[in-house]
């Protein structure tokens, strides 16, 4: 009896302290979550069909996104101020949205077009002109010598007669992938406007549709999730195109005032490079500075002026004002955030990535204080019983 009693006694144990553990039990989840990730991508062969209808419908989605905030506050506006309906604010936005886009193509595109035939034409000549201040450098300075100078050019000038072959062929045998992403395009253009239509018409509504499908005790927890996923997509978005028009802005009439070639084309580049927080001004300061410094010396100091205003205009006055801290990240987050995007996805990761961030934060913050109150390990905050019947009876 006492070795059945110990026995049972050493089972009991073992059963409370390891099998009914609650972190035996998240680590135990945890490992069939990652053992069905590990298994999904050994058959990723299965799931092409999937990847497919994702690559095919995301670009029509990021778009229909993009404008959806854009003019959400200004079918609101109708709606409330001008007391007209829904279906005709909606009709009256996108008609405008879709007048102002033409305007800026029938207007826009002809001048950059020329501008890009000029800067195209100019290259030779902007090539001849950093070669010969860096023969004058390199005589004053004597940092390399005429056969090695000599060498350097030879291999610059075949690299770029061989990268230009290159993309002559494989521009020729690619015309496929040439026809596929115009379809692509195509397909974008025509389904983006349906999308916005219905996020206008049903974006309301949208979190009680999907939270049909959650259990009724955390319909409540996920709805919160979904605004709060909501309010911070849409600060973001709002805050970062208006602060890319401002930069724009700033960096065309700064340009144009102390003359410098090109100024449009470059202040035009400056609005989406800005869409990259932190470094997406200085990248737009590389071509200006180079044509800065192979006009004059004046020119290249009224460059860094202009930048410098932007740089404090931006910092200190526009990204406070407008964006302020509404994703509530670090900059050193931001900073790895984009880094590890970048590395990933390339340019659509470092534009995309911080928002995506701040959608996974909000989901694994909602996640870990559910687990929180329900796992019994932290007993200070746990729900009170008038909020889980408030919960079951949701």
């Amino acid at each position: 009896m006492n070795k059945q009693g110990q026995s049972e006694s050493g089972f009991s144990w073992f059963y409370r302290r390891f099998l009914n553990n609650h972190i035996t039990i998240l680590l135990l989840n945890i490992f069939l979550l990652l053992l069905v990730i590990h298994e999904l991508l050994q058959n990723a062969q299965l799931l092409t069909p999937i990847w497919r209808f994702i690559s095919i419908t995301t670009p029509s989605l990021v778009v229909a996104g993009i404008l959806f905030y854009v003019l959400d506050p200004f079918v609101h506006f109708m709606e409330r101020r001008l007391h007209l309906n829904q279906g005709t604010a909606i009709a009256i936005a996108m008609v405008l949205t879709v007048a102002l886009i033409a305007l800026v193509f029938i207007l826009l595109i002809p001048f950059l077009a020329r501008q890009m035939a000029g800067v195209i034409a100019s290259l030779p000549q902007f090539s001849n002109d950093m070669f010969r201040h860096f023969n004058r450098l390199n005589r004053e300075h004597h940092w390399l010598s005429s056969d090695t100078l000599a060498d350097i050019n030879s291999r610059v000038s075949t690299y770029f007669s061989k990268r230009g072959f290159n993309i002559l062929t494989g521009t020729l045998t690619s015309l496929g992938n040439v026809v596929t992403t115009v379809t692509d395009w195509v397909i974008t253009l025509i389904t983006a406007p349906l999308v916005l239509f219905f996020m206008l018409k049903d974006g309301t509504r949208f979190p009680h549709y999907v939270s049909q499908v959650v259990p009724t005790r955390y319909r409540k927890r996920f709805v919160t999730m979904l605004a709060q996923m909501n309010q911070k997509v849409s600060s973001y978005v709002r805050g970062q195109l208006t602060v890319a028009f401002c930069v724009m802005a700033i960096f065309t009439v700064g340009y144009t005032i102390i003359g410098l070639r090109y100024a449009l084309l470059i202040g035009l580049l400056a609005g989406p490079l800005n869409l990259i927080p932190y470094f997406g001004s200085a990248i737009a300061l590389v071509p200006a500075l180079i044509i800065g410094f192979l006009t004059s010396p004046s020119m290249l100091i009224g460059v860094i002026v202009v930048y410098l205003i932007e740089w404090v205009l931006e910092t200190q006055v526009l990204s406070p004002l407008i964006m302020g801290n509404s994703l509530e990240m670090h900059p050193i987050t931001i900073v790895f955030v984009l880094l590890a995007g970048g590395k990933m996805f390339g340019l659509i990761g470092v534009v995309f990535g911080v928002p995506g961030f701040a959608i996974l934060k909000v989901f694994v913050v909602t996640a870990f204080h559910l687990y929180q109150e329900y796992s019994a390990l932290y007993p200070d905050i746990l729900p009170d019983e008038e909020d889980l019947d408030d919960w079951e009876q949701d």
